[in-house]
């Protein structure tokens, strides 16, 4: 049986905030039919619990280069809100992927690496200017993919956030999101990507829940945490219980 504070009667000890930002995956979104309603986030429970503003980042699908270029976006534009800032990075997973499309004329999230595992062409044809069938795409893979160098690909941009955080005096909370990123470090490390992540990625702010790896796990593990028995998106329940968690940590940070 899971235990949680009301976030109506809990005392805020924490720093004031008047902005509260996320960025994640559909774990911290909105944004489809399949998850919460907009207010019902972790990130809006935060934000309404401090009297801030929400700005909510998250996309369904996102990967990690799309959480930054958000992230860095919004800073780019808030330079005046730097002080009076919570940022809040729910960790998405390494197999996904920002690209740029000249079809499109923007960017694109591609799950799986453009689907080149399962050897599926995507539905949206404009995303090529050129074809790029699904068996061009499976060589591409075979050929310049590895979950190591992603691995160190991602430590690159967690060091650049995190630096970037320090130096502006940002306070912000990463946590796991779906599977916990250093998991993907295991194994040899001729790539060096182990030692980097160890000694350059900061834990400091990092929560880490004492039974679940990450907010996926606890609602894998804990159906009435589900929006149903087949999603595992967090229901209304479980972003109150993860709000609570995340509200909890700030406030023993700051006691």
């Amino acid at each position: 049986m899971l235990l949680y504070l009301d976030i109506v009667r809990m005392e805020t000890l924490m720093k004031k905030y008047k902005y509260v930002v996320v960025s994640g995956c559909s774990f911290s979104s909105s944004d489809s039919p399949n998850l919460v309603n907009p207010g019902e986030t972790y990130g809006d429970l935060i934000a309404e619990h401090l009297g801030a503003k929400f700005y909510n980042l998250s996309m369904g699908g996102a990967s990690l280069q799309y959480m930054n270029r958000k992230t860095l976006e919004w800073c780019s534009r808030n330079t005046d809100k730097f002080e009076d800032t919570l940022i809040i990075f729910g960790m998405t997973g390494l197999n996904r992927l920002e690209i740029w499309s000249n079809g499109f004329n923007s960017w694109y999230n591609c799950p799986d690496y453009l689907q080149v595992r399962r050897n599926m062409p995507l539905p949206k044809s404009k995303l090529f200017k050129q074809g790029f069938s699904p068996e061009e795409r499976k060589r591409w893979f075979m050929n310049f993919y590895n979950d190591k160098t992603q691995f160190y690909y991602a430590t690159n941009m967690l060091i650049g956030l995190q630096s970037f955080m320090t130096l502006n005096s940002i306070d912000h909370i990463f946590f796991d999101a779906l599977e916990p990123i250093d998991t993907w470090h295991m194994g040899e490390d001729e790539l060096g990507y182990k030692l980097l992540f160890d000694n350059l990625v900061s834990q400091e702010n990092w929560y880490k829940h004492p039974e679940y790896k990450s907010l996926q796990y606890l609602t894998s593990n804990n159906i009435e945490m589900r929006k149903s028995i087949r999603d595992e998106h967090p229901n209304k329940k479980a972003h109150k219980y993860w709000a609570n968690c995340l509200i909890e940590f700030m406030e023993n940070k700051d006691g």
